[in-house]
């Protein structure tokens, strides 16, 4: 039987979402700035402004969500993570329109063509039936939105990196953090999108950036708090792209 992904641990965390070094998370609130840099890209050239109804699938404690959320977007975040939710809720800014909701990332509780923009960040590769998240996703935007998505190729520069790299980075390891298997080639998930009415304008490639925090990283085991994704030429390891959701 093939080797599932953890997802379990994500429930467990509580304020290490936002706290702490030592731990696997504090990359991913690392990678945040670069996410949210490339959405905010993406939302200008297809005039999706504040007041835009966005859903950020399998959301986690809010990492994207949050700050979008306190940047005028109406943000629903949807995850199978209570424990990540309830750490979310805690931490929505005074005024800003977020809530968030348990649900299943393959079977979204939504109708159809409900939003401006769906974000599948960091969830591709957490998730069986990739083809039914894309589906999901296309469904639930609306003609003209946007699907943004980061996942890993499958490469063994990503096995390195997103399966190996973490022990070389923080102390605590999670088992089966990453498994290679359902990391995805671009122009397969390229592919998949077309298939169902997504057409892809962009992709780019994301990785740490080398520097001294990078390397403080290394020699510490803890997540230096320069420690910094950059946007790359290569999609070797990981990258980001926008599919635009094409008339019905």
């Amino acid at each position: 039987m093939p080797t599932p992904v953890n997802n379990a641990f994500y429930d467990t965390l509580g304020d290490r979402w936002f706290e702490g070094d030592g731990h696997p998370i504090a990359l991913l609130r690392a990678e945040a700035a670069v996410k949210l840099a490339y959405a905010a890209e993406a939302f200008a050239r297809h005039g999706i402004g504040p007041g835009a109804r966005i859903l950020d699938v399998a959301c986690g404690a809010g990492l994207i969500t949050l700050p979008l959320a306190a940047g005028g977007f109406r943000m629903e975040g949807v995850d199978l993570a209570e424990g990540a939710l309830e750490v979310a809720r805690r931490r929505v800014p005074d005024g800003a329109d977020a809530t968030f909701r348990v649900g299943d990332a393959l079977a979204l509780d939504a109708p159809d063509e409900t939003y401006d923009a769906v974000l599948l960040f960091d969830v591709i590769e957490h998730v069986e039936d990739q083809r039914q998240l894309i589906t999901e996703a296309a469904r639930v935007v609306r003609p003209g939105g946007v699907v943004l998505y980061n996942t890993f190729n499958r490469t063994p520069l990503s096995w390195l990196v997103a399966v190996e790299g973490f022990r070389f980075v923080t102390r605590e390891r999670e088992a089966d953090l990453h498994v290679w298997r359902l990391f995805v080639p671009p122009t397969e998930l390229q592919g998949w999108a077309e298939a169902e009415g997504l057409r892809v304008e962009h992709v780019v490639g994301i990785r740490p950036s080398v520097g001294g925090a990078f390397w403080r990283s290394v020699l510490r085991r803890r997540v230096d708090p320069g420690f910094a994704f950059t946007r790359t030429r290569t999609l070797a390891a990981g990258y980001m792209g926008t599919a635009v959701r094409t008339e019905r």
